[in-house]
């Protein structure tokens, strides 16, 4: 079976500090990974080089066996990679459906379709079985409802 994702050799450094070094990761179709490691280690440093967030000092990404490079998080998404951070990254300004498509927005006339959007994250809202106002712009404080919006 092939590598859906593979990041070989993966080097990444900030001033003073080498994150990742070296750093091999393949991946399968249909596979469950952890990275596990405490505080510090490198993991979230090493998926934000497989997001694009980061460009690594050295190393290949492919993607289905072709190198790739990943320069931004839309590069990323357009190869069907995506991530869900893990700290909640919400815009307190936006509504929910804002927040939900962020990045991702549906357009028309080139201008962000925030009725098509609203009506999206109803439908996943209904689908799911989620208590959602696609349409509120109030300050998200409960953790269940973070949780839930930062799924989709």
């Amino acid at each position: 079976m092939d590598y859906v994702i593979e990041m070989l050799n993966i080097r990444k450094e900030f001033p003073g500090i080498v994150a990742n070094d070296n750093i091999t990761l393949q991946l399968k179709k249909g596979e469950i990974h952890a990275l596990l490691g405490e505080n510090g280690a490198g993991k979230s440093t090493l998926m934000n080089v497989l997001f694009g967030l980061y460009q690594p000092e050295k190393g290949e990404i492919k993607v289905h066996g072709k190198p790739v490079t990943i320069s931004s998080p839309n590069d990323a998404s357009d190869l069907g990679i995506g991530m869900v951070h893990q700290h909640f990254m919400l815009v307190d300004t936006f509504t929910v459906a804002e927040n939900i498509i962020l990045g991702k927005e549906p357009k028309k006339f080139g201008k962000i379709d925030k009725e098509q959007a609203i009506q999206q994250v109803q439908e996943l809202s209904d689908r799911y079985g989620l208590k959602i106002d696609p349409a509120a712009k109030k300050y998200l404080t409960s953790l269940s409802a973070c949780s839930s919006v930062q799924k989709f």
